[in-house]
């Protein structure tokens, strides 16, 4: 028969086990917790921005069917080339979820989301950089151009903004991102999904964030960077 004491170990060992166990399933269950926010996040980020465009080239569309066909036809070409980059970030997401796509170069990203809005003449983007933001590290490029990428989903589904203006100024210390708009703006801003992904990027690498924005005055976002 087993002594006491080595009854006694065997039951610790046994009651160690369970919560080595429990311990695992918590650690999967918070893995896997985080990998959907990032999911849902990158879908949100990539795939939202691709449909607020398509929905204003449609509206647009639809506007002038009858009045413009060449226009029409010139649209109609765009909405298809929006869809299919959609559908070509909503694969990205599938793919590559055990990897975030890094942004290489951010002129020529930003160069292309810009272009997306090149047919409304109602609508202004301006973008001025440092010459020299090429040799920012990949994931501070991939950051600016999320945050960027919201800002400009958020000032035309929200904000119903004709004009936006994007500043990127690289220091010797950091970088610095201002974001305005001529939108409709608020008293109180409410962060969505979209602010509060924002916010989790930049201050995973150390940054500040803030927002000014008064009723009928605009919208806009500051951030810094340590670099």
């Amino acid at each position: 028969m087993e002594s006491k004491e080595v009854k006694q170990l065997n039951e610790k060992l046994r009651l160690a086990n369970v919560k080595l166990q429990e311990c695992s399933l918590e650690i999967e269950e918070v893995a896997i917790s985080k990998e959907r926010t990032r999911v849902s996040q990158e879908l949100h980020d990539s795939l939202g921005h691709s449909l607020v465009a398509l929905v204003m080239h449609l509206e647009f569309a639809k506007n002038i069917c009858t009045t413009n066909p060449l226009k029409l036809e010139e649209i109609l070409a765009q909405s298809e080339k929006i869809a299919r980059a959609g559908i070509n970030d909503l694969r990205k997401t599938v793919d590559l979820l055990k990897s975030e796509p890094e942004v290489q170069d951010l002129n020529a990203s930003l160069g292309q989301l810009i272009n997306n809005f090149y047919l409304f003449s109602n609508l202004k983007i301006t973008y001025t950089k440092s010459t020299d933001i090429e040799s920012l590290n990949p994931i501070i490029k991939t950051s600016i151009y999320k945050t960027i990428q919201e800002s400009i989903t958020n000032s035309l589904k929200h904000g119903n903004a004709t004009k936006i203006n994007i500043e990127i100024i690289k220091n010797i210390n950091n970088v610095k991102v201002i974001i305005t708009d001529n939108g409709i703006g608020c008293d109180n801003i409410l962060k969505s999904n979209g602010l509060n992904g924002i916010e989790n990027r930049i201050n995973s690498l150390g940054g500040e964030i803030s927002y000014f924005s008064y009723n009928n005055l605009g919208f806009g976002i500051k951030l810094f960077i340590p670099i």
